[in-house]
């Protein structure tokens, strides 16, 4: 099992790490960091915290990816706030 999610951590990073050039940074700040990719049919947005994926979606445009991962952190910074 330990080997299995060591693995998996291993392939997210090496993807985040390998990101090609067609990615867009849409966030960039303390833990959390935000890419998009045109896929010329939708957007595909992904969210990491500490180079960990944590959430990804698709959106139909650049600007409803940027509102959708602003949408999402605002959300983890709330559940960050009320944890504290």
């Amino acid at each position: 099992m330990l080997a299995t999610v060591n693995s998996t951590e291993q392939q997210e990073q090496n993807e985040q790490e390998h990101a090609n050039q067609d990615l867009t940074l849409l966030y960039d700040g303390q833990s959390y960091t935000a890419y998009t990719e045109d896929l010329e049919f939708m957007w595909h947005w992904t969210i990491y915290k500490d180079n960990k994926l944590v959430q990804e979606g698709c959106s139909l445009t650049l600007d409803a990816s940027r509102r959708a991962v602003n949408h999402v952190l605002a959300f983890f910074n709330a559940l960050i706030q009320n944890n504290k």
